[in-house]
């Protein structure tokens, strides 16, 4: 009885930390469809630019945004052992990582503008890309801001309140996206610039609201939020050594997928449209797992801290059930109900439909399989990232992007001209693959003696 009391227990506390964190990404996701449905009402260039500009923004900033998030594993351990103190250290420590990783992130902006130039889109569509990832790059310092002050919240295992924050931001974001690209208010219509200022002014509402709670005299007194602030060498270096390797691991993750797309691309139009469409399906099932993921991350740091990892133990355990209960009722959707989502993609009358319905029906029962594969990788990866295993999470994204999924697909797309549906399945082989080192590595248990916070 006292057993089975724990389990529930434990998974009311998973799903009491992920459920915001969940929400948080859903609302992520609504806010680029919104933002990428205006540009497409704008004009089809603004929305041919924007994935490509925005996805390059994102791949710099990556690396940065991995390792200021790392600062909610030190808040969750010092917070654990009650040492307010230490929190309140790795929070300005996170800041200054983050304020750091701006000044760089900024000086890469021309180097992301000679990408673009090297890519040799259109004309119409390059310019169009260079001004949008331009503004993206110079402010994404604000990103891995908020998420070095959303750590403070997290880590203590107040995730509604990054939620709240996350969501006015998106709000804000969304309406200035209607105002600035069509010209609202009295404004020129900025177009696929008034779009990229609309993300900067989101994530700059956000960054007020979390200094505002952050300095609010509750929080200032029990923190000691003005008194600490300064830089702090032991944790500062842990925090670089631990968290770094954590960023280079989700850069290879990042990298690997976005190449990935853009050589799917060079099979033949149809297939690239194929391999949208079940793209477009999967933000479903990951935008859950990923949240998930972040309060497994949590938790697991918490007890690692508390010396505790038959806990970590039972919350992975726990993680299982409810991400397989999810990701398996996702699967068996997308396996039987390939015929429901070909029509809702594949309307009738669309030009080409029967030979794009084709090379997309067996995409989508490859996606059954490749999200119970992504689900393990996520549920486990995290867990090894929670506990501080980080540099083997980034040995095997980097072995195995670097290795196997980019000259394998390059292989396969220019030398053997295969199909779409064996380039996705080598990527349906590639997160199991990944998915099974991490579960390997778990269960051998060396994670169990490692020390985040203290040597």
């Amino acid at each position: 009885m006292n057993a089975k009391q724990d389990i529930k227990t434990s998974l009311g506390e998973l799903w009491f930390l992920s459920c915001p964190l969940i929400v948080t990404m859903a609302a992520q996701v609504v806010m680029q469809f919104v933002d990428r449905m205006f540009l497409a009402w704008y004009s089809p260039e603004a929305l041919g630019a924007c994935v490509p500009g925005g996805m390059l923004a994102m791949t710099f900033g990556a690396l940065f945004v991995g390792l200021s998030g790392y600062t909610s594993v030190f808040i969750s351990q010092f917070n654990a052992r009650k040492k307010r103190a230490s929190v309140t250290l790795s929070l300005w420590q996170g800041i200054f990582l983050a304020l750091l990783s701006a000044v760089i992130l900024a000086s890469l902006t021309p180097a992301g503008r000679a990408l673009i130039y090297a890519f040799g889109h259109a004309e119409e569509v390059r310019v169009l890309e260079l001004k949008y990832f331009t503004i993206l790059n110079l402010f994404s310092g604000l990103a891995i801001l908020n998420n070095a002050l959303a750590s403070f919240f997290n880590g203590r295992g107040k995730t509604k309140t990054p939620m709240y924050v996350a969501l006015v931001g998106n709000a804000v974001n969304i309406l200035l996206d209607y105002v600035l690209i069509f010209g609202k208010l009295g404004l020129p219509a900025l177009g696929i610039v008034g779009a990229a200022w609309a993300t900067v002014l989101g994530g700059a509402c956000m960054t007020v609201i979390f200094c505002v709670l952050i300095f609010a005299r509750p929080i200032r007194r029990t923190f000691k939020i003005s008194r600490l602030a300064g830089f702090y060498k032991p944790i500062f270096t842990r925090l670089v050594r631990f968290g770094l390797p954590n960023g280079f691991g989700i850069l290879m993750d990042v990298i690997s997928f976005t190449l990935f797309t853009f050589m799917v691309g060079n099979i033949d139009s149809i297939s690239l449209q194929a391999s949208n469409i079940v793209m477009s399906m999967q933000p479903v099932v990951f935008m859950v797992l990923i949240g998930m993921g972040s309060g497994i991350q949590i938790l697991v740091s918490k007890y690692q801290g508390l010396k505790r990892p038959d806990q970590s133990v039972q919350v992975v355990k726990n993680s299982c059930r409810l991400g397989y209960a999810y990701a398996g009722g996702v699967a068996l959707l997308f396996f039987f109900g390939s015929p429901l989502f070909i029509h809702l993609f594949i309307p009738a009358g669309t030009e080409h439909g029967v030979e794009l319905a084709a090379k997309t029906w067996p995409l989508i029962k490859l996606v059954s399989f490749f999200v119970l594969g992504d689900a393990t990788y996520l549920i486990f990866g995290a867990a090894l990232r929670g506990v501080g295993d980080t540099k083997f999470f980034m040995r095997i994204m980097m072995g195995c992007a670097w290795l196997m999924l980019i000259p394998g697909t390059w292989l396969l797309v220019y030398k053997l001209s295969a199909s779409v549906t064996w380039v996705w399945s080598w990527l349906t082989f590639y997160a199991w693959l990944t998915a099974v080192f991490m579960v390997v590595r778990f269960a051998r248990g060396t994670w169990k003696s490692i020390r985040v916070t203290s040597a």
